[in-house]
């Protein structure tokens, strides 16, 4: 991880720096912890690579959950396979509460649809704890395009089919869907799609002029708006970001429907008590009716969700299950190995 993205870390968070490689505990207890749970550090796994939007959204919101537990939490990247690998561990833990899962859509209802031979069933595998908060993704392109706006790009596309390109965080992933719905929007539905493993490699090509456009959250593209090294368009969602109020939605732009909006969510591993899913959720809800933490998550571009009953959570789970299924089959992107 470069300086740069090692300062945004801990700027987003709040929190000093820590080392990122493996776990990083975040240093709170209070003097007197609570009898029984917790009585030992949470972990919290974040199945991607350090730095990126949930692994931030999931360091501030352990500040939060440190101190409604009384107990350490320990946040752990586990990247690989589009976040498999982490949920795997997740799902394979023992039920007691001290494994988390902080992950995105494509944990739950993404990569169900694409890996031909996903190691866990997202349906039984994890019980829902909370959904914190929306990410809908900001479309970008390189300063030096000279592109200003979303009817400017889609003029230069259609002008430039065989030379115009995109790239995305993978195969199937939201981004590469955020990409090849707009392409389609915009009349060019067959446009160069370049999938990149998850990291910051997307958005340094893009500058270089390698990529003409692409998508991330603000929490990610923020800083690189305001440096000047890409101009934002337009956002995903269907209401433009409190922290970026000059970007107009795709939809507004374009005039039509367009709201591909990922999210993230806790889990735990199936089979938990109920009473310390109760405590943990208790936990979650209390923090992100933080006004502090809403704020910042605001300012992220990362709206939080107001909280949700189980059966909300389980309703919510099937329905953006049954959502990206169908997403995931418009991009062709199934049958990963």
């Amino acid at each position: 991880m470069n300086e740069k993205r090692r300062a945004l870390c801990a700027h987003l968070a709040g929190l000093p720096l820590l080392s990122l490689a493996g776990a990083g505990a975040l240093p709170w207890r209070s003097a007197q912890a609570a009898p029984g749970y917790p009585d030992k550090p949470v972990s919290v796994v974040v199945p991607f690579a350090p730095g990126g939007n949930t692994d931030i959204v999931a360091r501030m919101i352990g500040t939060g959950l440190a101190k409604r537990l009384d107990a350490n939490i320990v946040v752990e990247n586990k990247a690989g396979a589009g976040g498999n690998i982490g949920a795997a561990t997740v799902a394979r833990a023992k039920p007691d509460g001290y494994t988390v899962l902080y992950s995105t859509a494509s944990t739950y209802a993404i990569n169900p649809h694409i890996y031909a031979n996903l190691p866990f069933d997202p349906v039984k595998a994890f019980e829902p704890l909370a959904v914190t908060i929306q990410v809908p993704v900001v479309l970008v392109v390189s300063a030096s395009s000279g592109i200003k706006s979303l009817k400017e790009l889609m003029a230069h596309v259609k002008a430039n089919p065989d030379k115009a390109s995109y790239g995305s965080n993978g195969n199937g992933t939201s981004s590469h869907i955020a990409c090849h719905v707009l392409a389609q929007k915009m009349g060019v539905p067959n446009l160069l799609h370049v999938p990149y493993k998850q990291g910051p490699q997307v958005l340094t090509d893009l500058t270089g002029g390698q990529l003409t456009f692409a998508f991330d959250a603000w929490s990610v593209l923020g800083p690189q708006v305001k440096a000047g090294r890409l101009v934002a368009l337009a956002v995903s969602g269907t209401e433009r970001l409190k922290a970026a109020p000059e970007i107009p939605t795709v939809a507004e732009v374009l005039e039509t429907d367009y709201d591909i909006v990922t999210w993230n969510a806790f889990c735990l591993p199936s089979g938990v008590p109920p009473e310390i899913v109760a405590k943990l959720r208790e936990a979650v809800q209390g923090t992100m009716e933080d006004p502090a933490i809403r704020s910042r998550l605001e300012n992220e571009g990362v709206p939080p969700y107001a909280p949700m009953s189980q059966a909300e959570l389980d309703a919510f789970f099937k329905r953006e299950y049954e959502k990206w299924g169908a997403l995931v089959k418009l991009v062709g992107a199934t049958g990963i190995a």
